[in-house]
């Protein structure tokens, strides 16, 4: 620990939000596009004639086959989604959100009324959405492969060894039946597996009679969607697969993988860490270095055996999880010790088996149950070999990673990856997408400020899928591991921030992955995101996260919101040092992270929710400003808002320094709001029916000359409307 903390904590405020109701926009006749609605009528109903003279026997089940509806550029807002046109009158119902439009369940026999329809319906909301739609298609076999040849994809395929599956959303319970009949019948063929069953063995219960295939098919029954990984043997039997009309989406899914003087001297004794420091689960390649097994605090089978397993890295991994400060003198880094659990899941390069993504998640969710209690840190040190897909559509391990990590209230610290695994494209692989971690780069030392600098160019870059900022955090990626070599890697940085994290859960009260999220984010250094460094690094100069260094005041604070509503933390007094010349003068960040809703068709529309927020206070002339915050994702077209301010991203970090900014009065305010879309797939009509959301908030202010009587004039004007937020830690004001 630094030999003089910082002794401010960090506050919980404890205001609550006054809500204010939102009139929504709706359809009406303004909504309707005249200049392009006649031809519109023309060109979608030839569109679904011709469409309605095929043979879809192949891919309609139980009567039902899937359109695909392609909106204009400028009808991309959630206002502008076709329920009104694609309705149960039409035999019709929306699915899910797909390529720029979405996914329509239609009755193949009430195909004419639906052209009908689109010929002369005179209801406005109808014409609304015929005048937005740009085309409608059939959802075939060039749409499963996204508009690739076969030969390329196949191609993907055999080299991956693997490949994730993605079955077609039906909410007709019959069509699903007639679909999973379809599937269980084509999966019979020896050509097919979905993995090797040793990997299918420990830790589950019902190994004697589990079978995968009923698995799956009883999965999809019920939910009427469902994803799984299969190796596939032979190119004819991908075709069958593909010809098969039951395939949404197809991901090659190659085996994970791991990547690869900050110290000198004697190497650190593990016998120094106390049994009682907090806990990390270290997702890797296991553990068997005599020197560290008594810091494990819980023994899980593996789901790979020794003789297969990357011990190596695995043990490499530990000892910067448990103490990298120690193998790293040269480096400034906080002193700060970690006990472990182990899961051993990761092969070395040379083990011809090794589990799919299926098996690895199953296996994952089987320690998620037993570890949850102990450990709400995960390290991740571990990519697939090969980049996403698709740049928009978020994988299979990210995604089920996500609902895993929400699901047990779980943190993963996540890898971006090393060059090696992508040198094509440089972008961050799987599991790196998952929405719910924090993804770490690297970057390397300054050796003239001793300080961190610029990216690694061994790590991976975002941006992520579906307008995620990613990666989140970056650290040193070059550092001395057990044994004494120095190693080069994000598989390094990451449990830099897995130890940070589990000591900031230590430390704070009633923490939420989210909060603790929001708090290292907001304790970077970066004002903006960078692709490669993400925020940055969140500590340095011995300042801990759950402090708040000389010259800042820092707040934390989970809320729920209801979507729909404008919400305002009102009255927040500016501190006089923020003040100058009746100015504001000073830094904010502002960070939110919500727990949002996803589809799981993890397309472009993956995330069906949004937070929106800002600092706010009055001009010098009466009108609201944002001293953080742009407040413009909802007034900027949805393309715009999409690609320039990240409008879906769940993580909002808002920094913007005030040399003098003209304000009236002495408070301020704080304003959110959650935003919906999409709902139809929860069978949801309104925003309305949703519950509550989850959102974390920091706000830090800064004064520009670290006066550090800002933290005292803080907290004697918020008074009764704060608390500490660390455990054992009250407030203390200097007089």
């Amino acid at each position: 620990m630094p030999e003089n903390p910082i002794i401010n904590p960090v506050l919980r405020l404890l205001k609550d939000p006054v809500p204010q109701g939102v009139t929504g926009r709706g359809k009406d006749i303004k909504g309707i596009k005249q200049q392009t609605l006649d031809s519109k009528r023309t060109s979608l109903s030839k569109q679904l004639k011709n469409i309605n003279t095929r043979n879809l026997e192949n891919i309609t089940f139980s009567g039902f086959t899937h359109l695909l509806a392609k909106m204009d550029d400028d009808a991309l807002s959630p206002t502008w989604t076709p329920t009104d046109l694609f309705d149960s009158q039409a035999g019709c119902r929306l699915v899910s959100p797909a390529y720029e439009g979405f996914i329509i369940e239609i009755d193949r026999n009430k195909m004419p009324d639906l052209i009908k329809r689109i010929q002369s319906s005179t209801s406005v909301r109808d014409q609304v959405d015929i005048s937005r739609i740009s085309q409608i298609e059939i959802f075939d076999d060039s749409e499963t492969l996204r508009g690739a040849d076969f030969q390329t994809t196949w191609s993907a395929v055999e080299s991956a060894g693997s490949v994730n599956i993605w079955l077609k959303p039906f909410k007709n319970i019959n069509a699903r039946k007639a679909l999973a009949a379809k599937l269980k019948s084509l999966l019979q063929d020896n050509s097919y597996h979905l993995g090797h069953p040793q990997f299918d063995s420990p830790p589950s219960s019902d190994i004697m009679t589990y079978d995968p295939v009923e698995d799956l098919v009883k999965t999809y029954s019920i939910d009427g969607h469902a994803a799984f990984s299969l190796q596939i043997t032979t190119q004819e039997s991908f075709d069958r697969l593909i010809s098969s009309g039951t395939v949404y989406r197809i991901e090659p899914a190659p085996k994970v993988s791991v990547s690869h003087k900050p110290g000198e001297g004697l190497e650190p004794s593990p016998k120094r860490i106390s049994s009682n420091a907090p806990t990390v689960v270290i997702i890797d390649g296991g553990v068997n270095a005599q020197s560290y097994q008594h810091l494990e605090k819980m023994s899980i089978l593996p789901l790979v055996g020794d003789i297969d397993a990357n011990l190596n890295h695995g043990n490499k991994v530990a000892s910067l999880v448990c103490h990298a400060h120690a193998w790293n003198k040269n480096r400034p880094l906080p002193e700060l010790d970690c006990t472990f659990i182990s899961a051993q899941v990761i092969c070395k390069d040379t083990v011809p088996k090794t589990p799919n993504h299926r098996q690895l998640l199953r296996y994952l969710e089987d320690v998620a149950q037993k570890t949850a209690s102990h450990s709400k840190v995960w390290n991740l040190s571990f990519n697939t070999v090969s980049s996403l897909t698709s740049p928009d559509e978020v994988s299979l391990l990210g995604h089920r990673l996500s609902k895993l990590a929400r699901k047990y209230d779980i943190l993963p610290i996540i890898s971006a990856g090393n060059v090696n695994h992508n040198p094509k494209s440089k972008t961050l692989c799987p599991p790196a997408d998952c929405e719910a971690s924090l993804t770490i780069s690297g970057r390397r030392f300054n050796m003239l400020t001793r300080k961190p600098g610029d990216k690694c160019a061994f790590s991976l870059k975002g941006p992520a899928p579906s307008g995620m900022k990613k990666p989140d955090l970056a650290w040193y990626s070059e550092l001395r591991v057990l044994g004494g070599g120095q190693e080069v890697g994000t598989s390094f940085s990451t449990p830099l921030v897995s130890s940070l994290a589990a000591h900031t859960f230590a430390n704070i009260k009633n923490a939420r992955p989210d909060l603790v999220r929001a708090l290292l984010i907001n304790r970077a250094e970066l004002l903006s995101h960078d692709n490669s460094l993400g925020w940055g690094t969140p500590w340095k100069d011995d300042q801990l996260p759950w402090h708040c260094p000389p010259g800042d005041i820092t707040m934390a604070w989970s809320a729920e919101l209801q979507p729909g509503y404008w919400y305002y933390w009102n009255e927040i007094p500016i501190p006089p040092e923020l003040i100058a010349d009746g100015k504001f003068v000073g830094t904010v960040v502002l960070t939110a992270v919500l727990e949002p809703l996803i589809s799981d068709m993890v397309g472009v529309n993956y995330f069906s929710t949004r937070i929106q927020t800002a600092l706010q206070a009055k001009s010098s002339k009466g009108k609201i400003i944002s001293l953080a915050g742009p407040m413009r994702e909802h007034k900027e077209k949805e393309e715009t808002a999409r690609s320039e301010l990240s409008k879906w991203s769940p993580v909002r970090n808002h920094s913007k320094t005030h040399k003098g900014t003209g304000i009236s009065g002495t408070t301020m305010r704080l304003n959110a709001r959650v935003f919906a879309r999409d709902l139809y797939q929860f069978d949801v009509s309104h925003h309305s029916e949703l519950p509550k959301q989850k959102v974390s908030f920091v706000l830090t202010l800064r004064c520009p000359d670290g006066t550090e009587s800002v933290y005292d004039s803080a907290v004697r004007a918020l008074a009764a409307d704060i608390e500490s937020a660390v455990v054992n830690q009250e407030i203390q004001i200097n007089v």
